[in-house]
């Protein structure tokens, strides 16, 4: 009778194994996550199949209306937005769902030679971008031979040549002048001859006596020079009229070794005028040698009149 219970016992089907209620969480979770997973890469893929027709369509164009720009300042006459919209035909060619919106209107904006930097770009619905820009400034005009005459070309503080045209003659006159340079690069581009870094570097750093001390020219010189195991070009500054020549020396930055400190030389030029007037008068001596202790030395011969300034061209 023992055994039959026992048997009977051992018939009876055991109970399936109960699943803790967090493994079933987990399982749900999955599930959600597997479901979400396949609809968001439908999307995707209906997305992309559907994303070029409808970036297309007119309501999220560009209208040329609708791009801004920071406002130019009043040394530029030139209309650079819509010189920037011409040429990279911006006029209704750029969706605002384009996810290269951005870098598209950075490039064609950084490309103009007015333009020294892109520094925002703020883009709204109905389409509509302003970019916020920092413009170059003419801070010199290289004199280059050209024909009968000269021609006067603007350069920014990284010595980049700018639009000659859009910077009427009356001004280029009167920025500092760099001769004495050969070569010309595209306008846009950068002055590679290493001593037009240094003369804007100087005119740069006499900016606010250029026009009190009646200063015109920059002269660098043909060959540098050694000093102190370093080779350097070294500057002359012509007065207006060119009546003195003032040795200069090395540009402010290159701090060369054996010459006095940019403010020492300017006190130096200064404690001449208060000697002997202003430079640009006929009073004035002929040559101020500032490098080292101050110098003086007389006009032997008078300076003839330099000519008409019209002579001047493009």
């Amino acid at each position: 009778m023992a055994r039959s219970k026992s048997s009977k016992q051992e018939a009876q089907p055991s109970e399936p194994p109960r699943v803790h209620p967090l493994a079933r969480r987990r399982v749900r979770v999955l599930i959600v996550l597997a479901v979400v997973t396949a609809l968001g890469f439908a999307a995707r893929e209906a997305w992309r199949r559907t994303a070029s027709a409808i970036a297309s369509r007119d309501r999220y164009l560009l209208p040329a209306e609708a791009i801004t720009v920071t406002q130019p300042p009043e040394w530029i006459v030139a209309d650079v937005r819509d010189q920037v919209i011409h040429a990279a035909g911006l006029d209704r060619r750029l969706s605002i769902l384009d996810p290269g919106f951005p870098e598209r209107i950075e490039q064609a904006f950084s490309l103009h030679p007015w333009v020294q930097s892109v520094d925002r770009i703020e883009k709204e619905f109905p389409p509509a971008v302003h970019v916020e820009l920092t413009y170059r400034k003419p801070i010199a005009a290289i004199e280059l031979p050209a024909g009968n005459g000269r021609a006067l070309l603007p350069v920014d503080s990284r010595g980049v040549l700018l639009p000659i045209d859009d910077v009427p003659l009356i001004r280029r006159q009167y920025l500092p002048r760099i001769t004495g340079i050969a070569g010309q690069p595209p306008v846009g581009q950068k002055w590679e001859d290493p001593r037009v870094a240094g003369a804007i570097d100087l005119a740069v750093t006499l900016a606010d006596v250029w026009e009190p001390l009646h200063l015109m020219e920059i002269c660098p010189s043909a060959r540098t020079e050694l000093q102190g195991g370093r080779q350097v070009f070294v500057y002359d500054i012509v007065t207006r009229g060119g009546w003195t020549k003032i040795v200069w020396g090395a540009a402010p930055r290159e701090q060369a070794p054996g010459e006095a400190k940019f403010n020492v030389k300017l006190q130096r030029l200064k404690k001449c005028i208060e000697q002997y007037g202003p430079l640009d008068s006929v009073k004035a001596p002929g040559t101020v040698n500032v490098r080292g202790e101050l110098r003086v030395e007389p006009r032997l011969v008078k300076k003839e009149d330099p000519g008409d300034p019209e002579t001047v061209v493009k």
